[in-house]
Parts: structure tokens; C-alpha cells; sequence
């Protein structure tokens, strides 16, 4: 028996299914986001979501693990992610992905029915990796700082655009952003 069609078909739906998920939730809270409007914008039948992905709450927690792997600059090791991270957030080009997932967090942050999971996924993929990558004492707290400190880089370049500034300030920069981000990971003065 050859089931090829119905699994690709499946495997499809659900994309379709996730991608306007994270679409809808990207733009507005859990709370205002309907399974039907989820539906609707993937165009399927709500019915679909109950089976794929159990709940809203199934695809909402799908939603914020999708598309996101460990943060890049956790491959630089303790040494480097300051300085990759200050790197990405002054001269790569804006990641779209990276953006909708911040966007799904802020805008849900404050539901009572999605703010644990908000939590949780920014624990689990955010401030463990990196405080394991830290060690020592309030490696967790430092991780946490740090993780504030570049949303709040992230979404002011967001909201503001590239820094547009001549090479030489743009080199200045980083380094001044650099340094900020290594303070938030250096442990606490005794």
C-alpha cells in the first residue's frame, strides 16, 4: 500500500496550517487569534487544525518552535557571541524568520493562556543554552540580562531601521555594542 500522496498532502496542510499561524500571531495576541481565522488565512478547514495539531494551543506552541534553531552566535562559543551578536544586529540584513518570532512572543506576552508558553520557549532555547555556555555563578541571571539587552537592541533596530551610519562609526558601534553585550555575560562583581 503505498501512502506517499496522502502523507506529502498532510505534510503540506500542516506547512500551510503553521505558516499562517505564525503569520496571524505574529501581527496580533493569542487571545485574538482564532483557530477559524487561522483556517481561513491557510485556507482550510478549522477541523484540520484539531487534528494536526490537537488545539490552538498545540499549534501556537508548534508555532514558536518553528523556524528557530539555537541562536547563531551560540556556535561562536563563550569567547565570540558578543561579538557575533553585535555583528548581526549592525551588519547582517534583518532576518524575517527572527522577526516573526520575536513578534509572536511581544504580542502574546501578556495573555494569561499564552504567557507561560512565551516563557518557556525563551527559557528552553534562549537563556539555558546560553547560561550552560557561561557556567558559573548566576550564569542563568547573566543569560537572562544578555537576552534582554539584544531584544532590546533587536527590536529598537526594528523599529528604527539600520543604524545608517559611515563605516567608521558603523565599526565604532559595534565595538560600543560589543562591549555592552560582554558586560551583561561577565559575572558579577564580588
Amino acid at each position: 500500500m503505498n501512502c506517499g500522496p496522502i502523507t506529502k498532502n498532510r505534510n503540506a496542510t500542516e506547512a500551510k496550517i503553521l505558516d499562517a499561524a505564525r503569520r496571524l500571531f505574529a501581527h496580533d495576541s493569542y487571545d485574538n487569534v482564532g483557530i477559524r481565522d487561522i483556517a481561513s488565512e491557510a485556507g482550510v478547514d478549522s477541523a484540520l487544525i484539531g487534528r494536526y495539531f490537537g488545539s490552538k494551543e498545540g499549534l501556537f506552541l508548534e508555532a514558536l518552535e518553528n523556524g528557530r534553531s539555537d541562536p547563531e552566535f551560540l556556535q561562536e562559543g563563550r569567547c565570540g557571541m558578543a561579538a557575533l551578536a553585535a555583528e548581526m544586529l549592525t551588519d547582517g540584513p534583518q532576518d524575517d524568520d527572527k522577526l516573526i518570532d520575536l513578534l509572536i512572543m511581544l504580542n502574546s506576552a501578556s495573555s494569561s493562556n499564552a504567557a507561560c508558553a512565551v516563557r518557556d520557549s525563551i527559557e528552553t532555547r534562549f537563556h539555558k543554552p546560553v547560561a550552560a555556555l557561561l557556567g558559573g555563578e548566576q550564569s542563568d541571571l547573566r543569560a537572562r540580562l544578555f537576552g534582554s539587552v539584544l531584544m532590546g537592541l533587536a527590536i529598537s533596530r526594528t523599529i528604527m531601521g539600520p543604524y545608517g551610519v559611515p563605516d567608521e562609526e558603523a565599526i565604532k558601534l559595534k565595538e560600543r555594542i560589543r562591549t555592552i553585550l560582554e558586560d551583561t555575560l561577565a559575572p558579577f562583581p564580588e
